[in-house]
């Protein structure tokens, strides 16, 4: 998401403004010719409108000051954001101010805080992170559910209802679907390879091409043959018990690529150890090297205890919120 500062929004000011004086004059020397021509100036003040109206409300937004509950939330519960630089902590808060105020986030038989939202926001901010101004295109809702879901995008008890996440096609397409329990258990635990967020978002990564293809528009010439060529390979080979990559990324190649996205942001010291050539090309696609930033991994796993404050901000104790809403069943996969 582009990040407008007072220069970038100045710029753009005095080209929609030379634009619509040029539709505007344009006009008034062919009105000369004939009258009709005048429709040209009705046209240029809708061209300066068009023109301003993303990058004057994106100024404006993130002019405004970063909510408490916000930062409450980053500095609690996502240790990607409190490792980082302060310049990089500031450049954050501003891609979380844009996504919020441009993707509507919405409850499904569930309620939706301010920590949720803000944890819906950092899941879509992580990938691009090293993106100059890298856009969500298409996207505009997040639907929040209450549990894992079936094919039908309906939660019950079932063992169809399995899905933790999804990114919407046909009549749910600019929607994407994430499982409450598991978004927030994804920020519990920055080192066991899982976050449904990242997972979805990445899709997104993917798909800014226009293709779910498990090769991202961000891979390079220099990347994109070896990236391409290591995948196929990995999916052609016979997965064994013990495989330090989910089995679930072996369904496909769009799959590999998200669940891959998993494993480079919340353990990137052990996938380096692991494969350090897979590591490098991860790398070179997100512009970002997490390993730097969040350090080797400790010994001991970071766990919300049952009798701890649950993560999501509610109030009550893990073991009678979020933990007794993830054992209505447990998931086997994101999609």
């Amino acid at each position: 998401m582009m990040l407008v500062d007072a220069a970038t929004n100045a710029h753009n000011r005095k080209v929609a403004i030379a634009v619509a004086a040029v539709i505007a004059i344009a006009g008034c020397l062919l009105a000369i010719l004939s009258p009709w021509w005048l429709v040209l100036l009705p046209i240029a003040g809708g061209a300066f409108y068009f023109m301003r109206r993303k990058t004057r409300r994106r100024f404006a937004v993130i002019t405004q000051p970063f909510p408490d509950v916000w930062e409450a939330t980053l500095q609690s519960q996502v240790e990607y954001f409190r490792k980082l630089s302060p310049d990089h902590q500031e450049r954050f808060r501003n891609l979380v101010k844009v996504f919020l105020d441009e993707v509507a986030i919405t409850g499904i038989r569930t309620d939706v805080d301010e920590a949720t939202r803000t944890l819906v926001a950092a899941s879509a901010v992580i990938p691009i992170l090293g993106f100059d101004d890298f856009e969500y295109s298409g996207l505009g809702e997040v639907l929040i559910y209450p549990g894992s879901f079936d094919d039908q995008y309906q939660t019950n008890s079932s063992a169809d209802a399995r899905t933790l996440g999804m990114v919407g096609v046909s009549h749910l397409s600019g929607v994407m679907i994430l499982s409450k329990p598991s978004l927030i258990s994804g920020f519990a635990n920055m080192s066991d390879k899982r976050n449904v967020g990242i997972h979805e978002f990445a899709h997104l990564v993917d798909k800014e091409d226009g293709d779910v293809d498990g090769v991202p528009p961000t891979a390079d010439a220099e990347t994109y043959e070896p990236w391409v060529r290591w995948v196929g390979d990995e999916l052609r080979r016979e997965v064994g018990n013990g495989e330090h990559i989910d089995d679930y990324a072996y369904t496909n190649e769009a799959e590999y690529f998200a669940v891959l996205s998993e494993y480079f942001f919340e353990a990137p010291a052990v996938l380096e150890k692991k494969n350090p050539k897979l590591y490098e090309l991860m790398k070179k696609m997100y512009h970002q090297n997490p390993k730097r930033i969040l350090g080797s991994p400790t010994r001991r796993r970071r766990r919300v205890g049952r009798n701890s404050p649950c993560p999501c901000g509610s109030g009550e104790k893990f073991k009678r919120c979020c933990k007794r809403k993830s054992m209505r069943g447990t998931p086997l996969a994101a999609k």
